[in-house]
């Protein structure tokens, strides 16, 4: 019943048994209110009609009871999808953190910069590029340190990086230009189009 995810479509389909049984209730109490002040009318009917509405509230009772336990058993289920879920994620994520120093290393020793280490460049003028290439990896590894144990200092840094893009892209105009454009415009001919 996991696999085919049976339950959201009998949950859909005792609801609308629900609304049946609802419906034929409220439907045989107003033939029972119709049908008693006519004389034409027995009372063994009418008793009829009663035993009929007190079967189809019972029954309507009993749905509604496995309506309940059904949505608390689908509830179950995916309470017990995400634990699994979450328990296949932490084995992965901790495989990754296995895997990461390996990484780190083939990136480090596959870089195209001059000057790795054990490769047999021994030109003096290369030894510099590797040294380059790791200081600046460091600098910015110890700038995002700072920007996790000082979250105020990341987001000051934010802040004054947005101001400066928004200020950037805003471009107010001047009165003088302004002016400038608008006696073109009046100064154009009328019959002729606007030159954009």
């Amino acid at each position: 019943m996991l696999d085919d995810r049976r339950f959201p479509k009998l949950h859909i389909n005792l609801q609308r048994l629900l609304q049946v049984i609802t419906y034929g209730e409220q439907t045989y109490l107003r033939v029972k209110e119709k049908c008693s002040s006519k004389r034409w009318f027995a009372n063994e009917d009418i008793n009829s009609l009663e035993e009929l509405i007190g079967r189809l509230r019972r029954l309507k009772e009993n749905v509604g009871f496995i309506i309940n336990r059904v949505t608390a058993i689908q509830a179950g289920l995916d309470s017990w999808q995400s634990e699994q879920i979450n328990r296949k994620l932490y084995y992965l994520s901790f495989l990754s953190i296995v895997f990461l120093p390996l990484s780190v290393i083939t990136g480090v020793f596959g870089m195209n910069v001059g000057g790795v280490p054990w490769t047999g460049q021994n030109v003096p003028e290369l030894n510099d590029g590797f040294r380059n290439v790791m200081l600046l990896c460091v600098v910015m590894i110890l700038f995002i340190l700072l920007c996790f144990i000082f979250p105020a200092l990341y987001r000051h840094i934010a802040a004054a990086w947005q101001n400066k893009r928004t200020l950037g892209r805003s471009c107010p105009l001047s009165k003088k230009s302004l002016l400038k454009r608008t006696s073109r415009i009046v100064n154009q001919d009328r019959g002729s189009y606007l030159q954009i």
